[in-house]
Protein backbone atom coordinates (compact mmCIF):
# COMPACT_ATOMS: atom_id res chain seq x y z
CA UNK A 1 0.00 0.00 0.00
CA UNK A 2 1.41 3.35 -0.74
CA UNK A 3 0.47 6.50 1.29
CA UNK A 4 2.67 9.14 -0.62
CA UNK A 5 3.21 8.97 -4.66
CA UNK A 6 7.04 9.70 -5.18
CA UNK A 7 9.12 9.75 -8.51
CA UNK A 8 10.03 5.92 -7.79
CA UNK A 9 6.37 4.18 -7.68
CA UNK A 10 5.45 6.75 -10.45
CA UNK A 11 7.98 5.56 -12.77
CA UNK A 12 7.15 2.03 -12.04
CA UNK A 13 2.99 2.36 -12.01
CA UNK A 14 3.84 4.11 -15.63
CA UNK A 15 5.42 1.06 -16.25
CA UNK A 16 3.14 -1.19 -15.94
CA UNK A 17 0.01 0.39 -17.30
CA UNK A 18 2.78 0.66 -20.16
CA UNK A 19 3.14 -3.05 -20.28
CA UNK A 20 -1.01 -3.97 -19.53
CA UNK A 21 -1.78 -1.56 -22.40
CA UNK A 22 0.64 -3.50 -24.93
CA UNK A 23 -0.88 -6.56 -23.98
CA UNK A 24 -4.07 -4.92 -25.21
CA UNK A 25 -2.71 -3.19 -28.38
CA UNK A 26 -4.17 -5.21 -30.77
CA UNK A 27 -7.60 -5.77 -28.96
CA UNK A 28 -8.08 -1.83 -29.43
CA UNK A 29 -7.00 -1.75 -32.82
CA UNK A 30 -9.52 -3.99 -33.83
CA UNK A 31 -12.25 -2.04 -31.83
CA UNK A 32 -13.15 -0.68 -35.07
CA UNK A 33 -16.86 0.55 -36.02
CA UNK A 34 -16.38 -0.46 -39.67
CA UNK A 35 -15.06 -4.21 -40.37
CA UNK A 36 -11.70 -3.19 -42.35
CA UNK A 37 -8.03 -3.29 -40.89
CA UNK A 38 -7.52 0.23 -40.03
CA UNK A 39 -7.40 0.85 -36.50
CA UNK A 40 -4.27 2.20 -34.66
CA UNK A 41 -5.49 3.17 -31.39
CA UNK A 42 -4.08 0.81 -29.50
CA UNK A 43 -0.57 1.25 -31.30
CA UNK A 44 -0.46 4.88 -31.05
CA UNK A 45 -1.11 5.17 -27.50
CA UNK A 46 1.18 2.13 -26.64
CA UNK A 47 4.03 4.19 -28.81
CA UNK A 48 3.68 7.40 -27.51
CA UNK A 49 3.77 6.57 -23.97
CA UNK A 50 7.10 4.76 -24.85
CA UNK A 51 8.41 7.30 -25.87
CA UNK A 52 7.33 8.78 -22.72
CA UNK A 53 8.90 6.16 -20.69
CA UNK A 54 12.08 6.20 -23.03
CA UNK A 55 13.05 9.48 -21.24
CA UNK A 56 12.74 8.54 -17.78
CA UNK A 57 12.91 4.69 -17.27
CA UNK A 58 16.27 4.91 -15.64
CA UNK A 59 15.47 7.72 -13.65
CA UNK A 60 15.22 8.18 -9.67
CA UNK A 61 14.64 11.43 -9.76
CA UNK A 62 11.92 13.15 -7.19
CA UNK A 63 7.90 12.53 -8.28
CA UNK A 64 7.64 16.57 -10.58
CA UNK A 65 11.17 15.47 -12.31
CA UNK A 66 9.73 12.51 -13.33
CA UNK A 67 6.29 13.34 -13.99
CA UNK A 68 7.80 16.44 -15.80
CA UNK A 69 9.95 14.51 -17.98
CA UNK A 70 7.65 11.42 -18.65
CA UNK A 71 4.61 14.30 -19.80
CA UNK A 72 7.49 15.96 -22.26
CA UNK A 73 8.53 13.05 -23.73
CA UNK A 74 4.86 12.03 -24.30
CA UNK A 75 3.98 15.03 -25.79
CA UNK A 76 6.61 15.25 -28.63
CA UNK A 77 5.94 11.28 -29.47
CA UNK A 78 2.25 11.53 -29.65
CA UNK A 79 0.36 9.55 -32.15
CA UNK A 80 -2.62 9.97 -33.10
CA UNK A 81 -5.98 11.68 -31.81
CA UNK A 82 -5.77 9.04 -28.53
CA UNK A 83 -2.12 9.70 -28.25
CA UNK A 84 -2.41 13.15 -28.44
CA UNK A 85 -5.06 13.36 -26.02
CA UNK A 86 -3.60 10.36 -23.79
CA UNK A 87 0.12 12.89 -23.60
CA UNK A 88 -2.26 16.14 -23.15
CA UNK A 89 -3.79 13.84 -19.70
CA UNK A 90 0.10 13.17 -18.41
CA UNK A 91 1.04 16.73 -19.17
CA UNK A 92 -1.78 18.12 -16.51
CA UNK A 93 -0.76 15.66 -14.17
CA UNK A 94 2.52 16.79 -14.50
CA UNK A 95 1.60 20.44 -14.08
CA UNK A 96 -0.01 20.05 -10.71
CA UNK A 97 2.64 17.34 -9.81
CA UNK A 98 5.55 19.81 -10.65
CA UNK A 99 5.38 21.33 -7.08
CA UNK A 100 6.00 18.47 -5.21
CA UNK A 101 8.73 15.58 -4.27
CA UNK A 102 5.30 13.58 -3.32
CA UNK A 103 2.32 13.24 -3.73
CA UNK A 104 -0.42 12.65 -1.41
CA UNK A 105 -3.93 11.06 -2.23
CA UNK A 106 -5.21 14.61 -2.27
CA UNK A 107 -2.68 15.55 -4.42
CA UNK A 108 -2.92 13.17 -6.84
CA UNK A 109 -5.98 13.75 -7.36
CA UNK A 110 -6.00 17.05 -8.40
CA UNK A 111 -3.45 15.88 -10.84
CA UNK A 112 -5.99 13.73 -12.40
CA UNK A 113 -8.18 16.58 -12.39
CA UNK A 114 -6.12 18.44 -13.95
CA UNK A 115 -4.70 16.04 -16.68
CA UNK A 116 -8.66 15.56 -17.55
CA UNK A 117 -9.01 19.39 -18.35
CA UNK A 118 -5.63 19.13 -20.31
CA UNK A 119 -7.18 16.64 -22.70
CA UNK A 120 -10.12 18.21 -23.01
CA UNK A 121 -8.08 21.33 -24.16
CA UNK A 122 -6.16 19.39 -26.43
CA UNK A 123 -9.44 19.08 -29.04
CA UNK A 124 -11.21 21.76 -30.58
CA UNK A 125 -14.58 20.12 -30.25
CA UNK A 126 -14.52 17.25 -27.60
CA UNK A 127 -17.06 15.05 -28.09
CA UNK A 128 -18.42 12.88 -25.28
CA UNK A 129 -18.56 9.16 -25.60
CA UNK A 130 -14.78 9.20 -25.70
CA UNK A 131 -11.72 8.45 -23.90
CA UNK A 132 -12.12 12.51 -22.63
CA UNK A 133 -15.43 11.12 -20.85
CA UNK A 134 -13.69 8.06 -19.13
CA UNK A 135 -11.36 10.45 -18.08
CA UNK A 136 -13.65 13.03 -16.84
CA UNK A 137 -15.80 10.53 -15.09
CA UNK A 138 -12.59 8.55 -13.45
CA UNK A 139 -10.92 11.64 -11.99
CA UNK A 140 -14.43 13.17 -10.83
CA UNK A 141 -15.44 9.91 -9.06
CA UNK A 142 -12.04 9.58 -7.12
CA UNK A 143 -12.32 13.86 -5.94
CA UNK A 144 -15.92 13.19 -4.71
CA UNK A 145 -14.15 9.75 -2.96
CA UNK A 146 -11.71 12.03 -0.97
CA UNK A 147 -10.12 11.40 1.55
CA UNK A 148 -8.73 8.11 0.42
CA UNK A 149 -6.09 6.42 2.42
CA UNK A 150 -3.74 5.20 -0.01
CA UNK A 151 -2.98 5.86 -3.85
CA UNK A 152 -3.92 2.53 -4.21
CA UNK A 153 -7.60 3.56 -3.06
CA UNK A 154 -7.23 6.05 -5.90
CA UNK A 155 -6.67 3.85 -8.72
CA UNK A 156 -9.11 1.73 -8.08
CA UNK A 157 -11.83 3.97 -7.61
CA UNK A 158 -10.67 6.14 -11.09
CA UNK A 159 -11.15 2.45 -12.56
CA UNK A 160 -13.82 1.27 -11.24
CA UNK A 161 -15.60 4.51 -12.44
CA UNK A 162 -13.62 4.35 -15.78
CA UNK A 163 -15.11 0.80 -16.24
CA UNK A 164 -18.54 2.06 -15.61
CA UNK A 165 -18.24 4.80 -17.91
CA UNK A 166 -16.40 3.02 -20.29
CA UNK A 167 -19.85 0.86 -21.06
CA UNK A 168 -22.21 3.72 -21.24
CA UNK A 169 -20.00 5.29 -24.41
CA UNK A 170 -22.08 3.82 -26.71
CA UNK A 171 -24.88 5.60 -24.93
CA UNK A 172 -23.20 8.74 -25.79
CA UNK A 173 -22.01 8.23 -29.26
CA UNK A 174 -24.34 6.87 -32.18
CA UNK A 175 -21.90 5.56 -33.80
CA UNK A 176 -20.67 2.98 -31.22
CA UNK A 177 -23.95 2.38 -30.70
CA UNK A 178 -24.89 1.42 -34.15
CA UNK A 179 -21.45 -0.80 -34.33
CA UNK A 180 -22.11 -2.36 -30.99
CA UNK A 181 -19.25 -1.35 -29.27
CA UNK A 182 -17.00 0.63 -26.43
CA UNK A 183 -15.00 3.76 -27.26
CA UNK A 184 -11.54 2.15 -28.02
CA UNK A 185 -9.70 5.23 -27.02
CA UNK A 186 -11.62 4.70 -23.59
CA UNK A 187 -10.83 0.97 -23.53
CA UNK A 188 -6.99 1.98 -23.53
CA UNK A 189 -7.51 3.85 -20.42
CA UNK A 190 -8.47 1.21 -18.33
CA UNK A 191 -6.31 -1.19 -19.76
CA UNK A 192 -3.47 1.46 -18.93
CA UNK A 193 -4.98 1.74 -15.26
CA UNK A 194 -5.29 -1.96 -14.93
CA UNK A 195 -1.84 -2.31 -15.32
CA UNK A 196 -1.10 0.08 -12.67
CA UNK A 197 -3.67 -1.56 -10.17
CA UNK A 198 -1.66 -5.03 -10.66
CA UNK A 199 1.36 -3.38 -10.03
CA UNK A 200 0.06 -2.31 -6.70
CA UNK A 201 -1.22 -5.63 -6.21
CA UNK A 202 1.69 -6.84 -6.36
CA UNK A 203 0.18 -9.12 -9.89
CA UNK A 204 2.05 -9.75 -13.13
CA UNK A 205 1.35 -8.72 -15.97
CA UNK A 206 0.15 -11.48 -18.48
CA UNK A 207 2.12 -12.19 -21.41
CA UNK A 208 -0.60 -12.25 -24.43
CA UNK A 209 1.14 -13.39 -27.46
CA UNK A 210 1.57 -11.42 -30.60
CA UNK A 211 1.63 -13.09 -34.19
CA UNK A 212 3.25 -9.71 -35.12
CA UNK A 213 6.40 -9.89 -33.18
CA UNK A 214 7.42 -13.53 -34.08
CA UNK A 215 10.46 -13.45 -36.50
CA UNK A 216 10.41 -14.65 -39.51
CA UNK A 217 13.49 -13.12 -40.95
CA UNK A 218 13.45 -10.60 -43.76
CA UNK A 219 12.86 -11.42 -47.58
CA UNK A 220 15.77 -11.78 -49.46
CA UNK A 221 16.58 -9.44 -52.61
CA UNK A 222 17.89 -12.32 -54.61
CA UNK A 223 18.71 -10.00 -57.46
CA UNK A 224 21.09 -7.58 -55.11
CA UNK A 225 23.95 -10.43 -56.03
CA UNK A 226 25.10 -11.94 -59.11
CA UNK A 227 28.24 -13.70 -60.94
CA UNK A 228 29.21 -10.48 -61.38
CA UNK A 229 28.70 -8.71 -58.49
CA UNK A 230 32.31 -8.20 -56.10
CA UNK A 231 32.18 -10.37 -53.27
CA UNK A 232 33.77 -7.51 -50.60
CA UNK A 233 32.42 -8.71 -47.32
CA UNK A 234 32.46 -12.43 -46.97
CA UNK A 235 30.54 -14.75 -44.54
CA UNK A 236 29.02 -13.69 -40.97
CA UNK A 237 29.35 -16.86 -39.50
CA UNK A 238 28.30 -18.29 -35.88
CA UNK A 239 28.08 -21.59 -34.06
CA UNK A 240 28.31 -23.50 -31.65
CA UNK A 241 30.69 -26.29 -32.04
CA UNK A 242 30.21 -29.59 -29.52
CA UNK A 243 33.89 -30.95 -28.71
CA UNK A 244 34.51 -34.44 -29.13
CA UNK A 245 38.06 -34.22 -28.79
CA UNK A 246 39.04 -34.67 -24.47
CA UNK A 247 38.31 -31.18 -23.24
CA UNK A 248 41.21 -31.13 -21.15
CA UNK A 249 43.54 -31.39 -23.70
CA UNK A 250 42.34 -29.00 -26.16
CA UNK A 251 44.18 -26.19 -26.53
CA UNK A 252 42.09 -23.16 -27.06
CA UNK A 253 44.42 -20.38 -27.21
CA UNK A 254 46.08 -22.37 -30.18
CA UNK A 255 42.50 -22.73 -31.72
CA UNK A 256 41.57 -18.86 -31.48
CA UNK A 257 45.15 -17.77 -32.83
CA UNK A 258 44.28 -20.34 -36.08
CA UNK A 259 40.50 -19.06 -36.15
CA UNK A 260 42.03 -15.44 -36.47
CA UNK A 261 44.18 -16.64 -39.78
CA UNK A 262 40.90 -17.86 -41.26
CA UNK A 263 39.11 -14.43 -40.72
CA UNK A 264 38.09 -11.28 -39.41
CA UNK A 265 35.85 -10.28 -36.61
CA UNK A 266 36.57 -13.36 -34.67
CA UNK A 267 34.62 -13.87 -31.25
CA UNK A 268 34.87 -17.13 -29.02
CA UNK A 269 34.03 -18.79 -25.98
CA UNK A 270 34.87 -22.08 -24.12
CA UNK A 271 31.92 -22.59 -22.06
CA UNK A 272 32.40 -26.64 -20.76
CA UNK A 273 33.18 -28.40 -23.84
CA UNK A 274 31.59 -26.47 -26.46
CA UNK A 275 32.79 -23.29 -28.42
CA UNK A 276 30.76 -20.26 -29.23
CA UNK A 277 32.29 -18.86 -32.41
CA UNK A 278 31.39 -15.21 -34.42
CA UNK A 279 33.75 -15.15 -37.84
CA UNK A 280 33.61 -13.06 -40.93
CA UNK A 281 35.26 -15.19 -43.46
CA UNK A 282 35.41 -15.57 -46.96
CA UNK A 283 36.46 -19.16 -46.93
CA UNK A 284 33.49 -21.09 -44.83
CA UNK A 285 35.04 -24.25 -46.05
CA UNK A 286 38.63 -24.28 -44.62
CA UNK A 287 36.48 -23.04 -41.63
CA UNK A 288 34.54 -25.77 -41.17
CA UNK A 289 37.23 -28.33 -41.99
CA UNK A 290 39.20 -26.49 -39.04
CA UNK A 291 36.55 -26.91 -36.88
CA UNK A 292 35.84 -30.13 -37.36
CA UNK A 293 39.06 -31.57 -36.72
CA UNK A 294 37.84 -30.99 -32.95
CA UNK A 295 34.50 -31.52 -32.89
CA UNK A 296 30.94 -31.23 -35.17
CA UNK A 297 28.81 -28.35 -35.06
CA UNK A 298 25.38 -28.04 -33.13
CA UNK A 299 24.21 -25.11 -34.24
CA UNK A 300 25.76 -23.21 -37.30
CA UNK A 301 24.44 -20.23 -39.59
CA UNK A 302 25.77 -18.24 -42.41
CA UNK A 303 24.87 -15.32 -43.96
CA UNK A 304 26.24 -13.47 -47.06
CA UNK A 305 27.54 -9.64 -45.96
CA UNK A 306 27.50 -8.59 -49.23
CA UNK A 307 24.07 -8.96 -49.91
CA UNK A 308 23.56 -7.81 -46.66
CA UNK A 309 25.10 -4.98 -47.34
CA UNK A 310 23.51 -4.08 -50.56
CA UNK A 311 20.02 -5.05 -48.50
CA UNK A 312 20.47 -2.47 -46.22
CA UNK A 313 22.11 -0.04 -48.81
CA UNK A 314 18.36 -0.52 -50.76
CA UNK A 315 16.21 -0.02 -47.55
CA UNK A 316 18.05 2.61 -46.50
CA UNK A 317 17.31 4.27 -49.56
CA UNK A 318 14.15 3.00 -49.85
CA UNK A 319 12.71 3.83 -46.60
CA UNK A 320 13.67 7.60 -46.33
CA UNK A 321 11.59 8.59 -43.95
CA UNK A 322 11.66 12.68 -44.82
CA UNK A 323 11.49 13.33 -48.78
CA UNK A 324 12.70 16.82 -49.41
CA UNK A 325 15.73 18.70 -51.34
CA UNK A 326 18.01 20.68 -49.42
CA UNK A 327 18.91 22.09 -52.61
CA UNK A 328 14.88 23.30 -53.40
CA UNK A 329 14.76 27.63 -53.42
CA UNK A 330 12.07 28.49 -50.98
CA UNK A 331 9.03 29.77 -51.44
CA UNK A 332 6.77 32.18 -49.80
CA UNK A 333 5.64 29.10 -47.84
CA UNK A 334 6.50 25.53 -47.59
CA UNK A 335 4.12 22.34 -47.82
CA UNK A 336 4.61 19.59 -45.56
CA UNK A 337 2.47 16.49 -46.30
CA UNK A 338 2.38 12.95 -45.42
CA UNK A 339 2.02 9.46 -47.41
CA UNK A 340 1.79 5.73 -46.26
CA UNK A 341 3.84 4.55 -48.91
CA UNK A 342 7.14 5.09 -51.05
CA UNK A 343 4.86 5.85 -54.26
CA UNK A 344 2.99 8.74 -52.66
CA UNK A 345 5.56 10.13 -51.06
CA UNK A 346 7.34 10.64 -54.58
CA UNK A 347 3.64 11.75 -56.15
CA UNK A 348 3.61 14.68 -53.18
CA UNK A 349 7.26 15.82 -53.61
CA UNK A 350 7.23 15.49 -57.34
CA UNK A 351 3.87 17.81 -56.84
CA UNK A 352 5.22 20.54 -55.30
CA UNK A 353 5.43 19.24 -51.06
CA UNK A 354 8.91 20.59 -49.79
CA UNK A 355 8.99 17.62 -47.26
CA UNK A 356 6.65 14.30 -47.36
CA UNK A 357 6.68 12.67 -44.29
CA UNK A 358 6.50 8.74 -45.06
CA UNK A 359 4.53 6.49 -42.82
CA UNK A 360 2.37 3.99 -42.32
CA UNK A 361 0.75 5.08 -39.06
CA UNK A 362 0.36 8.28 -37.63
CA UNK A 363 3.35 9.97 -37.88
CA UNK A 364 4.72 11.60 -34.11
CA UNK A 365 4.50 15.24 -33.26
CA UNK A 366 8.15 14.89 -33.36
CA UNK A 367 7.84 13.58 -36.35
CA UNK A 368 6.37 17.00 -38.23
CA UNK A 369 8.05 19.20 -36.09
CA UNK A 370 11.15 17.53 -37.72
CA UNK A 371 9.91 18.12 -41.09
CA UNK A 372 9.18 21.78 -40.01
CA UNK A 373 13.11 22.13 -39.64
CA UNK A 374 13.82 20.91 -43.26
CA UNK A 375 11.90 23.24 -44.50
CA UNK A 376 13.26 26.03 -43.07
CA UNK A 377 10.66 28.16 -44.06
CA UNK A 378 8.82 30.70 -41.75
CA UNK A 379 5.66 29.90 -43.34
CA UNK A 380 4.39 26.16 -43.81
CA UNK A 381 1.01 24.65 -44.51
CA UNK A 382 0.85 20.93 -43.20
CA UNK A 383 -1.52 18.27 -45.07
CA UNK A 384 -1.86 15.71 -42.14
CA UNK A 385 -3.93 13.66 -44.58
CA UNK A 386 -5.26 11.29 -42.08
CA UNK A 387 -8.38 12.56 -39.26
CA UNK A 388 -6.02 10.69 -36.82
CA UNK A 389 -3.37 13.00 -37.71
CA UNK A 390 -4.40 16.06 -37.52
CA UNK A 391 -4.23 16.52 -33.70
CA UNK A 392 -0.57 15.41 -33.52
CA UNK A 393 -0.04 18.04 -36.00
CA UNK A 394 -1.65 20.96 -34.61
CA UNK A 395 0.07 19.93 -32.00
CA UNK A 396 3.66 20.24 -33.46
CA UNK A 397 2.80 23.82 -34.52
CA UNK A 398 2.24 24.95 -31.34
CA UNK A 399 5.41 23.44 -29.56
CA UNK A 400 6.84 24.70 -32.94
CA UNK A 401 8.44 28.43 -32.76
CA UNK A 402 10.32 29.33 -35.88
CA UNK A 403 7.79 29.35 -38.45
CA UNK A 404 3.73 30.16 -38.49
CA UNK A 405 1.65 26.84 -38.91
CA UNK A 406 -1.11 25.86 -41.12
CA UNK A 407 -2.68 22.70 -40.35
CA UNK A 408 -5.25 21.77 -42.97
CA UNK A 409 -8.49 19.75 -42.97
CA UNK A 410 -6.95 17.12 -44.84
CA UNK A 411 -8.04 13.58 -44.45
CA UNK A 412 -7.37 11.67 -46.98
CA UNK A 413 -3.92 11.33 -49.76
CA UNK A 414 -7.13 11.31 -52.03
CA UNK A 415 -7.91 14.87 -50.68
CA UNK A 416 -4.54 15.84 -50.73
CA UNK A 417 -3.53 15.20 -54.31
CA UNK A 418 -6.84 16.81 -55.13
CA UNK A 419 -5.58 20.32 -53.81
CA UNK A 420 -1.74 19.85 -54.50
CA UNK A 421 -3.00 19.47 -58.02
CA UNK A 422 -4.13 23.41 -58.07
CA UNK A 423 -1.95 24.79 -55.36
CA UNK A 424 -0.47 27.85 -56.73
CA UNK A 425 3.16 28.32 -54.61
CA UNK A 426 3.61 31.72 -55.95
CA UNK A 427 0.60 33.00 -54.02
CA UNK A 428 1.00 33.95 -50.37
CA UNK A 429 0.28 31.16 -47.40
CA UNK A 430 -3.12 33.44 -46.99
CA UNK A 431 -4.09 32.95 -50.63
CA UNK A 432 -3.27 29.06 -50.74
CA UNK A 433 -4.48 28.42 -47.51
CA UNK A 434 -7.84 29.99 -48.85
CA UNK A 435 -7.37 28.21 -52.44
CA UNK A 436 -6.74 25.19 -50.48
CA UNK A 437 -9.79 25.18 -48.03
CA UNK A 438 -12.11 25.59 -50.79
CA UNK A 439 -11.01 22.81 -52.62
CA UNK A 440 -11.53 20.50 -49.67
CA UNK A 441 -14.67 21.90 -48.80
CA UNK A 442 -16.32 21.72 -52.26
CA UNK A 443 -14.87 17.95 -52.74
CA UNK A 444 -17.37 15.02 -52.28
CA UNK A 445 -15.22 11.75 -51.07
CA UNK A 446 -16.49 7.89 -50.02
CA UNK A 447 -14.33 4.97 -50.16
CA UNK A 448 -15.15 1.28 -50.78
CA UNK A 449 -13.72 -1.84 -48.89
CA UNK A 450 -13.99 -5.27 -48.84
CA UNK A 451 -15.28 -6.63 -45.40
CA UNK A 452 -12.95 -8.99 -43.05
CA UNK A 453 -15.09 -9.99 -41.12
CA UNK A 454 -19.35 -9.94 -40.53
CA UNK A 455 -20.69 -7.02 -38.44
CA UNK A 456 -24.35 -5.34 -37.88
CA UNK A 457 -24.02 -1.57 -38.43
CA UNK A 458 -27.27 0.18 -37.27
CA UNK A 459 -30.01 -1.58 -39.42
CA UNK A 460 -27.67 -2.45 -41.88
CA UNK A 461 -25.46 -6.19 -42.17
CA UNK A 462 -22.62 -6.65 -43.87
CA UNK A 463 -21.04 -9.73 -44.55
CA UNK A 464 -17.38 -11.04 -44.62
CA UNK A 465 -16.46 -10.42 -48.00
CA UNK A 466 -19.00 -7.78 -49.12
CA UNK A 467 -18.24 -4.63 -50.79
CA UNK A 468 -19.32 -1.40 -49.17
CA UNK A 469 -18.73 2.27 -49.85
CA UNK A 470 -18.51 4.72 -46.89
CA UNK A 471 -18.79 8.33 -46.73
CA UNK A 472 -18.74 10.36 -43.45
CA UNK A 473 -19.06 7.23 -41.30
CA UNK A 474 -22.45 6.32 -43.05
CA UNK A 475 -22.76 3.12 -45.17
CA UNK A 476 -23.94 4.12 -49.04
CA UNK A 477 -24.46 1.14 -50.71
CA UNK A 478 -23.56 -2.95 -50.29
CA UNK A 479 -22.72 -5.05 -53.33
CA UNK A 480 -21.26 -8.49 -53.26
CA UNK A 481 -18.61 -6.99 -56.34
CA UNK A 482 -16.70 -4.15 -56.94
CA UNK A 483 -17.40 -3.63 -59.97
CA UNK A 484 -21.37 -3.50 -59.20
CA UNK A 485 -20.93 -1.16 -55.59
CA UNK A 486 -18.15 1.05 -58.15
CA UNK A 487 -20.68 2.13 -61.04
CA UNK A 488 -24.07 2.16 -58.08
CA UNK A 489 -22.01 4.45 -56.13
CA UNK A 490 -20.70 6.86 -59.17
CA UNK A 491 -24.55 6.82 -60.46
CA UNK A 492 -26.30 7.40 -57.16
CA UNK A 493 -23.59 10.81 -56.87
CA UNK A 494 -24.40 12.00 -59.96
CA UNK A 495 -27.49 11.90 -60.34
CA UNK A 496 -27.89 14.06 -57.41
CA UNK A 497 -25.27 16.34 -58.49
CA UNK A 498 -23.54 17.20 -61.69
CA UNK A 499 -19.96 17.13 -60.93
CA UNK A 500 -17.54 17.69 -63.26
CA UNK A 501 -14.44 15.25 -62.52
CA UNK A 502 -13.98 11.68 -60.59
CA UNK A 503 -11.53 10.83 -59.92
CA UNK A 504 -10.82 6.54 -58.56
CA UNK A 505 -7.56 6.30 -56.26
CA UNK A 506 -7.58 2.80 -56.32
CA UNK A 507 -5.06 0.63 -53.32
CA UNK A 508 -2.84 -1.97 -54.06
CA UNK A 509 -5.27 -5.07 -54.10
CA UNK A 510 -6.40 -3.85 -57.57
CA UNK A 511 -4.70 -4.14 -61.11
CA UNK A 512 -4.59 -1.67 -63.38
CA UNK A 513 -6.49 -3.66 -65.90
CA UNK A 514 -9.18 -3.29 -63.54
CA UNK A 515 -9.49 0.03 -63.32
CA UNK A 516 -9.17 0.31 -66.93
CA UNK A 517 -12.34 -1.76 -67.45
CA UNK A 518 -14.15 -0.02 -64.68
CA UNK A 519 -13.18 3.30 -66.41
CA UNK A 520 -14.48 2.15 -69.82
CA UNK A 521 -17.70 0.99 -68.35
CA UNK A 522 -18.27 4.71 -66.80
CA UNK A 523 -16.94 6.06 -70.12
CA UNK A 524 -19.99 3.90 -71.82
CA UNK A 525 -22.56 5.87 -69.31
CA UNK A 526 -22.33 9.11 -71.00
CA UNK A 527 -21.76 11.11 -67.97
CA UNK A 528 -21.51 14.23 -68.83
CA UNK A 529 -18.13 14.47 -66.36
CA UNK A 530 -14.44 13.58 -67.18
CA UNK A 531 -13.26 9.87 -65.28
CA UNK A 532 -9.50 9.60 -64.23
CA UNK A 533 -8.13 6.80 -61.93
CA UNK A 534 -4.90 6.38 -59.92
CA UNK A 535 -2.61 4.45 -58.18
CA UNK A 536 -1.69 4.60 -54.87
CA UNK A 537 -1.08 1.33 -53.40
CA UNK A 538 -2.81 1.89 -49.76
CA UNK A 539 -4.27 -1.47 -48.06
CA UNK A 540 -6.52 0.03 -46.39
CA UNK A 541 -9.25 0.59 -48.90
CA UNK A 542 -9.97 -0.64 -52.36
CA UNK A 543 -11.10 2.41 -54.16
CA UNK A 544 -11.64 6.05 -52.73
CA UNK A 545 -13.53 7.90 -55.14
CA UNK A 546 -13.11 11.82 -55.43
CA UNK A 547 -15.89 14.10 -56.99
CA UNK A 548 -14.78 17.69 -58.18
Amino acid sequence: MIAQLDGLSYRHILHSGIQNLEQYRTVLNDLNVFPVPDGDTGTNMVMTLRYGYDAIQEDDKTLSQVAGRFASASVFGARGNSGVIVSQFFKGLSDTLKEWETASCEIFSRALENGCKYAYASVAQPVEGTILTVLKDASKAVAKALPLESIDAVIDTFLTEAKVSLAHTPDLLPILRKASVVDSGGSGIVYFFEGVQKYLRGEPIETVAKAEETPTGDAIDLSLFNKNTPFNYGYCTEGVLQLTVDPESFEYKNFKEKLADLGESVVSSLEGDKVKLHIHTKRPGKLMDFCQKYGEFLTIKMENMSVQHAQQEKQQKEARKFLYDADRAPGNYAVVAVASNLQMQQCFFDMGADVVILSDIAPSSQDFMDAFKLTSAKQILVFPNSANSILSSMQAGSLYKKAKITVLNSRSIAECYATLSILDFDSTLDEAVALANGVLSELYQLSIYQAVKDVKYGSKTIRKDDFFALSNNKILSIEKTLENITMRTIDDVLQKQPYEVVTLFYGKRIMPEYIEHLLSELQDQNYDAEFAAISTLETVYDITIIFE
